[in-house]
């Protein structure tokens, strides 16, 4: 068991790396630098998972040989209930939120679905590797379960806002909770990371909403 000096020590490290999230989400939203939105995207979770294993090498490196078939295949089937959930939201609520997912469906016309598949496994997993094995872990040990939880997905919502798209932070909203519980109940980095992955793959290119 951490005593309280290890246990509290990366919290400024996933403070200062929640702030510079903010302007790296302004970078991939709101500039036509680099060749495009997701180059941007590549970038962006890049420097932020650098930012989480140079904080933690360590601890990230024992999550990530955390791996079984069985977490894969959890993680993957998690990601249907999920899918569920958008697909019969955006139903119901169609005029809300028409709009904004045409705008995020915009992101990936002219790209090469395969670029846009290889791109979105990349930066699910880094951003699982980030949000939830970094930032939750860390918000948790100083917080509690459930505050760190929330803390993060709130984090995790209100780097979107420079997307202007309410209906993509809410997206993020109930996705961050969805599998900031999941970690927060098994602390396994790559159930999260495999449920993003597949539920990302679906709703971009697979199965979209609109």
């Amino acid at each position: 068991m951490m005593g309280a000096k290890s246990k509290y020590n990366n919290l400024p490290a996933a403070v200062s790396a929640i702030a510079a999230a903010f302007p790296l989400w302004h970078f991939i939203f709101n500039t036509d630098l680099i060749g495009g939105f997701w180059n941007r995207m590549v970038v962006s979770v890049s420097l932020l998972g650098l930012c989480a294993f140079l904080a933690e090498g360590r601890e990230m490196s024992r999550q990530l040989r955390n791996i079984t078939l069985r977490v894969i295949a959890l993680g993957v089937l998690s990601a249907l209930p999920l899918y569920t959930i958008f697909y019969g939201g955006y139903i119901l609520f169609k005029p809300l939120l028409q709009e904004g997912a045409s705008n995020v469906y915009l992101l990936a016309s002219n790209v090469p679905a395969i670029q846009v598949a290889a791109t979105l496994v990349y930066t699910s997993f880094l951003e699982e590797f980030f949000w939830r094995g970094f930032i939750q872990r860390n918000l948790t040990n100083y917080l509690g379960r459930l505050r760190g939880l929330l803390s993060a997905t709130a984090s995790y919502t209100l780097i979107h806002i420079f997307t202007l798209n309410l209906p993509l932070m809410l997206a993020a909203l109930i996705a961050g909770l969805w599998w900031g519980y999941l970690y927060m109940l098994t602390g396994s980095l790559w159930l999260t990371a495999a449920s993003h992955i597949v539920w990302t793959e679906m709703v971009i290119l697979a199965l979209p909403l609109g």
